[in-house]
């Protein structure tokens, strides 16, 4: 059950920052929350940069998230088997 709540937890954020990815990439700017926002007429390097490495990152998430699912499901079928 645990397993299942860390992905479930995990993949939440996955879709949290993935609509911020989106969001960015239809307004053109990218939300810093600490300075100054990135736009990608002014800064199109750093831009893209981060927008790459934000999209890796949350990839890597979901695969982590799918992971987990595929543990937690393991865990809940071989608990129900004969031989526990």
């Amino acid at each position: 059950m645990a397993a299942l709540a860390v992905a479930a937890l995990i993949g939440w954020g996955c879709f949290v920052g993935a609509t911020e990815v989106v969001e960015s990439l239809h307004t053109g700017v990218l939300d810093n929350r600490k300075g100054a926002d990135i736009l990608a007429a002014e800064q199109p390097f750093l831009y893209w940069a981060l927008i790459g490495f934000y999209t890796a990152a949350i990839l890597t998430a979901a695969g982590l998230a799918l992971l987990m699912l595929a543990i937690a499901i393991r865990g809940l079928i071989g608990a129900r088997g004969p031989d526990r």
